[in-house]
């Protein structure tokens, strides 16, 4: 413990003189600056994707000591709303585990629209930090008219009550979000992959198509660089 030198009880030395003693004084150490956990990344893969697919991403965030967990499911006999709900309970999971405050939410095609939804459900209040969607299919996927028939793919179909619902809903207040859409894109091109949000921020990748943004060493990069990891003080 810190002391210092101060001006202690008087002690009397031969006849007469007086001296101060120095007794030490302790003084309180300030105590260290508290601070939240690093905020952990929660990864929502698509359609016909797995939890495999993240690896690139996935090492470039255990690179710079994030906890990274991702949500796998089966698109078949459910809906996204079903999937909203299992989304939140993996929030909830991922925070019990790790102590934060928030996490950052990573959807790639319909793994972004899993993620629109739940918010526009407010099963999210609150419990999100930033937001990265890449080629989630906002204003519809072509391809949902080819695929089987089932309530999660019509829900990806251009105009479908979902979709329209979800373009109504804004961007929760102090939820940052960066929407990657692909120019190569067949799956979902165009700009069909930025939803309506005036507060969203965009990038356009060149030369790289759906499935080829989970690889591109330049999108991994621009995710990582978006998402503020550090450890942040507590006021």
């Amino acid at each position: 413990m810190a002391a210092v030198a101060a001006m202690g009880p008087l002690r009397r030395i031969g006849r007469g003189v007086q001296r101060p003693v120095d007794v030490p004084v302790p003084v309180a150490t300030p105590a260290a600056p508290k601070v939240r956990p690093v905020r952990p990344v929660l990864l929502v893969h698509g359609w016909a994707g797995t939890t495999a697919g993240w690896f690139a991403l996935t090492d470039a965030l255990h690179a710079r000591g994030v906890t990274v967990a991702a949500m796998s499911y089966r698109p078949f006999g459910t809906s996204v709303e079903q999937l909203a709900e299992r989304l939140a309970d993996s929030v909830s999971d991922l925070l019990s585990e790790t102590g934060a405050d928030k996490v950052h939410l990573v959807g790639h095609s319909l793994g972004g629209v899993v993620i629109a939804q739940a918010f526009a459900d407010g099963l999210l209040a609150g419990r999100v930090d930033s937001v990265v969607t890449m080629a989630a299919p906002f204003g519809g996927s072509p391809w949902a008219n080819l695929l089987p028939v089932g309530a999660t793919v019509r829900s990806l179909r251009h105009g479908s009550p979902l979709l329209r619902r979800l373009a109504r809903a804004p961007v929760p207040d102090g939820v940052r979000w960066l929407a990657i859409t692909a120019t190569s894109d067949l799956i979902v091109p165009g700009r069909r992959s930025v939803p309506a949000h005036a507060e969203v921020q965009t990038m356009t990748v060149d030369g790289v198509g759906h499935s080829g943004l989970l690889l591109s060493s330049h999108v991994v990069g621009s995710i990582v660089a978006a998402l503020p990891t550090h450890e942040q003080a507590v006021a």
